[in-house]
Formats: structure tokens, sequence, C-alpha cells
């Protein structure tokens, strides 16, 4: 192919078309080589070519009566996109729009949102003055938010400002009185609460204060000055030795309910057994053991009574059935047969 010939064409103002027509050969081969060699061609002019397609009609009728994009593309089903396309394309842009909007028009699309137009519209980026129905006060917002309101494409609620800052207002007033209401009704709480543990603290101290009798001793002590939390007896020794007699006369008595030598003792038993512990093969000690507050405490050595069949198993207090034993053995045979 000729090249010279090709530049001549392009310098002529020709298009690709043109010169594949006038040299004969496929659009193809013109294309290729303008790309390859930088050759510029004069580019083809669309308009009034090809008749506009029915959805870019409609979008192009709809803009001009000063539907948004959005509303648009809701009403014919298209994407977004490609109504921004067709408007930038053939003029109708938002630029366009603006310029033939009225007060009326504007006044009626402030109506169907529900406020009523005060003025100040000069275009759809600057806002405008209107007048709420309810509170009667005025304040300014964007055109684009009524008209969006009015088409029904606005999502958020269109309310009133300065109403909805009173609303706000209102709202935090009447947290403020909860609030308030629940720090007194803590108050009282805590109020109640201190006077009730007061109440207790008093009674539990005259309860202390309280002059009681020990079942042991017999002696008069308070809880107060005792420390000891009983009322029945001064002291925790007191107590064991309540309970510790108590056994031995529970004892005492199941011994004299069954058949008995009144006259044994644990002299004669010593005496009889030559002081031998018949458990140990030991000889009990009588001088072991102490004086201690006022009690004689027995050591492990010192003798003692032991029943051979154990009184809690039914045996006597029967001088067959009873045998020397030293303190320790005693203890360690226990109740075992």
């Amino acid at each position: 192919m000729d090249l010279s010939l090709l530049r001549r064409c392009a310098d002529q103002g020709m298009t690709r078309h043109e010169i594949a027509d006038v040299l004969g050969i496929p659009i193809s081969t013109v294309s290729n080589n303008c790309t390859k060699y930088g050759i510029k061609t004069k580019r083809p002019d669309m308009t009034g070519k090809r008749p506009l397609k029915e959805s870019v009609r409609q979008t192009l009728e709809l803009r001009d009566k000063g539907l948004s994009y959005r509303d648009i593309a809701k009403r014919l089903n298209i994407p977004l996109h490609r109504v921004a396309a067709a408007c930038q394309d053939h003029g109708s842009g938002g630029a366009k729009i603006e310029q033939r909007l009225t007060e009326s028009q504007v006044a009626d699309y402030v109506s169907r949102s529900g406020f009523d137009y005060v003025g100040g519209f000069q275009s759809c980026k600057k806002p405008i003055t209107v007048r709420c129905r309810d509170c009667g006060r005025t304040f300014e917002r964007q055109f684009h938010v009524f008209r969006d309101v009015a088409n029904g494409t606005w999502l958020c609620n269109n309310e009133c400002p300065l109403c909805r800052s009173d609303k706000h207002e209102a709202e935090r007033e009447q947290k403020e009185i909860i609030k308030v209401e629940r720090e007194h009704e803590a108050q009282k709480r805590a109020q109640q609460r201190a006077e009730r543990l007061s109440r207790e603290v008093s009674e539990e101290l005259i309860k202390r204060l309280a002059i009681h009798v020990c079942k042991n001793c017999g002696n008069e002590f308070c809880q107060m000055v005792t420390g000891y939390n009983s009322k029945s007896y001064c002291s925790e020794k007191c107590q064991k030795r309540y309970f510790n007699r108590r056994r031995c006369e529970k004892r005492h008595k199941k011994l004299m309910a069954r058949d008995h030598d009144s006259d044994i003792s644990l002299e004669k038993l010593f005496k009889r057994d030559r002081g031998v512990c018949y458990l140990c093969g030991d000889v009990c000690d009588w001088t072991d053991g102490e004086e201690r507050d006022g009690a004689f405490i027995a050591g492990p050595h010192y003798p003692s009574i032991d029943h051979i069949v154990p009184v809690s198993k039914g045996g006597t207090h029967t001088w067959d059935n009873i045998k020397l034993a030293c303190r320790q053995c005693n203890w360690m045979k226990s109740d075992a047969t």
C-alpha cells in the first residue's frame, strides 16, 4: 500500500471510511496502517447520522421535565450510569436542568415534601429557605433534598432540624429527670439499708450485753466480755466439761440399770491385779499425773478400770468384767471387744 497516498488523503480531511472507498481497500487495512504509522484522520460526525434510541429519547424527555438521574433510572428501569451518560452526551446535564427550574416548581417540590417555600433558590447545589408547618420557624436546606423526598428517592427522615433539636432536648430533659429519680431511689434504698443494719447491730449489741448463767460453772457472764458466742456457756472449756459430764452420767445410768458390784474401786482393782496392765504388761504408776487449773490430769501410765466387754456393747460393772489397764492402753482399746 502507498503510504504517501494515504497521508495525502488524511491531510485532505478525509475519514477512514472515505479513504477506504476512494482507494478501494478494506477499512481494516486503512485502520491498521493509520495506527501503525501514526497517521491521523478526521473523525466521522455522528450527529444526525442515526436516530436516538427509545431509552435515550425517553431519558432526555424526563430530564427536561426536571427529574433527577435516580428518578429516571427508577422509572425506566435502566442503570444509573446510562442515564448520566445519555444526559451528558446530549447536553441535558445538571447545569442545564437548573436553568429550567422555576420558583413555582421549586415551591411544588418543597410543598410535596411537607414544608412551605420561602425563597432563596439559585441552583440545586445551594440551600433554600423553607418554613416548617409544625413550628412555623424557617431554616435553610439544600434543594435536592426536597426534590428527592418529593420523588420518593430520599431514604432518610426529612424533618425540621429545629423540631428535631427540640425533640432531642426534650428527650435529654426526660433522661435527666429519670436519672435524678433513680439517684433519689438509690439514696432512699441506701438509707433504708443503713437503718436496717443499725437496728440489727443494736439488737445484736443488746443480745451480747445481756447477762446469762453458765450451765457448767453457774457463774454469770456477758458475751461482750467473754467473747464466746454462746448463751449457755461462758467459755469453750465449760462447754466441753458440761458435755463430758453428761456423757459420764449417761454411762453411769446404764451401769446402774444392769447387774453391778457396788464395792468396786480403782484401789481394790490395783491391788487385785498387782498394778500390772493386762494389755501391755507394764506396771501402772499412781504418780503419773499433774495438777492443772485446779484439776488432776492423768498421764498415759496412770491406772484405770477397763471393762472387758464394753458398757456400750452390753458389758456389766462386775468383778468378772473388769481388769486393770493403764490410761493410754484403755484409750487405745476404746470400745473394741
